[in-house]
């Protein structure tokens, strides 16, 4: 996915109110090292933007895998909150 469309999609991920997630957005500052894009507060999660959406809609460890394909760094978690 171009990061810019990954992007667009991760902010609509974070501000969207409905329909409910069945997930909670982390407790943390996300930032995208592949493009400018950073958004929360408290502890970092860095990674490559398509990993961060990832992440948003549920998918940790596809982002964790993802992150590792591209070889861009990941301090994201693993496992639902």
């Amino acid at each position: 996915m171009p990061p810019v469309a990954a992007r667009d999609a991760a902010e609509r991920v974070w501000t969207m109110r409905f329909p409910p997630r069945p997930w909670p957005l982390p407790k943390a500052r996300l930032v995208a090292t592949d493009i400018a894009w950073t958004r929360g507060a408290a502890g970092e999660i860095r990674g490559p933007v398509t990993s961060l959406l990832l992440m948003l809609t549920g998918r940790p460890e596809a982002a964790r895998e993802w992150a590792e394909r591209t070889g861009e760094p990941w301090t994201g978690v693993t496992a639902p909150r």
